[in-house]
């Protein structure tokens, strides 16, 4: 071998020979009873140090060229470095920090774990780096055609696999637009909580969502509540009458409450648009007060008497297990109601745009009816204002009526300035 020749087999000598280089170039070394090359390299002052998980030193070298790649792009701002600690960060890691933050932000409802189960499920144990934009749609191709249909059509792939974790979670039908944009919601919202660790989140596209058109009459209110257990049914006519949301209703609590001023407060914490409401209580609102003050004590399961803090509370009874539990979810009980009132497809949330149409027919106006009902938007506001058939009934009658008092011939001034109608000409 000649003087100037390297000996590659000598890490002690290629390591030196690599010290040598530009400080931005990085350099190969070998640890001691370590059969991998390692590589050192730097941004903005930090040192990084890991593994290329190569013997041979040639491979190693590309390793570390690719690494160096990456710090390049970071550097011209082309695209964040993440580095190995972040390379290692699973999707479940950065579901775990989200749920940690909705619970802070006292944001976590049981809709949010529910959504969040199935894309645990099946992307958790990968890292939050692998996921890009085909896994994505794949995943959201399986949730819209179902994975039992997916699984049956046997065709290898990534689909096949997001389809089988699916079905082991014993989530085998499809989903709606809706369900699929919740999900993939939540989802990008841990990408972004961890922007920094694991870069930028994948490209997720949003789905068209068919807009909803469930009113509901009176009687067709009144005849669900007769199906509706005890505890629910002033539950259920505080949303028909203001329509706030679930969350929003049961976490009202009885220190919020003015009785000289006949005001009940929504705190801010515990309202979608992060903003706090005060309701006036009067006419059947009120109603439902005076009987929740009535009833704001139940026996505890050692007989004693206890006063709840909750304005709506459940009792003890099929599905709740102790007496006080707030209410939660109750979706099984709403559509037996509902089922007995032979109305299947109705919501509970259906009650937003319920009321916001009767405060509109009422004449109340649109800024206070927003201020009421929590919409923070007008265009969310707008499309719950969806007519119905007596609305296009009365705009008919009007337009009949006008129309009939309309003159029939043409009026045309005479010489003198005077009208005179153009009739048909006589033969």
């Amino acid at each position: 071998m000649n003087s100037g020749d390297k000996d590659l087999n000598n890490p002690h000598q290629v390591h030196a020979e690599l010290k040598d280089r530009m400080y931005g170039d990085g350099t190969l070394y070998q640890k001691p009873r370590s059969p991998f090359w390692h590589m050192q390299y730097y941004l903005r002052g930090k040192r990084f140090r890991e593994s290329t998980k190569e013997r041979s030193h040639e491979k190693a070298l590309k390793v570390l060229r690719r690494r160096l790649k990456e710090v390049g792009a970071d550097q011209i701002g082309a695209k964040k470095f993440v580095g190995p600690r972040g390379e290692r960060v699973t999707v479940s890691e950065i579901l775990d920090a989200l749920v940690t933050d909705l619970e802070v932000r006292e944001k976590l409802s049981p809709q949010a774990k529910s959504k969040l189960a199935p894309v645990r499920e099946v992307l958790g144990r990968m890292p939050a780096m692998q996921v890009d934009d085909d896994l994505i749609r794949s995943y959201i191709r399986v949730r819209l055609q179902g994975a039992s249909n997916v699984a049956a059509e046997k065709a290898k792939g990534i689909q096949y696999q997001i389809a089988l974790a699916l079905i082991r979670a014993k989530r085998l039908r499809p989903v709606s637009n809706a369900t699929v944009n919740r999900e993939m919601g939540y989802l990008s919202q841990a990408y972004n909580l961890k922007t920094k660790m694991v870069g930028q989140s994948p490209t997720i596209p949003k789905l068209d969502e068919r807009i909803r058109e469930g009113f509901y009459e009176r009687a067709e209110f009144e005849l669900i509540l007769q199906h509706l257990p005890e505890d629910l049914r002033d539950f259920a006519r505080w949303g028909y009458l203001t329509g706030w949301r679930k969350g929003e209703i049961s976490s009202l609590r009885w220190n919020e409450l003015n009785m000289e001023t006949r005001q009940l407060r929504l705190r801010a914490q515990f309202s979608k648009n992060g903003e706090s409401r005060i309701v006036p209580l009067m006419g059947e609102l009120w109603e439902i007060i005076q009987r929740r003050w009535e009833a704001r004590c139940f026996k505890g399961e050692s007989g004693e008497i206890i006063m709840s803090p909750l304005v709506f509370f459940r009792l003890k009874g099929r599905g709740v297990p102790e007496s006080g539990a707030p209410v939660k979810e109750f979706r099984k009980t709403w559509k037996v109601a509902c089922d007995a009132a032979e109305k299947p497809d109705a919501l509970f949330h259906d009650f937003r745009r319920t009321a916001v149409r009767n405060m509109i027919r009422a004449g109340v106006d649109r800024k206070v009816a927003m201020m009421i009902s929590g919409h923070k938007t007008e265009s969310v506001f707008n499309r719950y204002n969806i007519t119905d058939e007596r609305d296009l009934e009365e705009a008919i009658r009007k337009t009949d009526a006008y129309v009939s008092q309309l003159p029939k011939e043409r009026e045309n001034l005479t010489k003198n300035g005077q009208k005179s109608k153009k009739g048909k000409r006589s033969k």
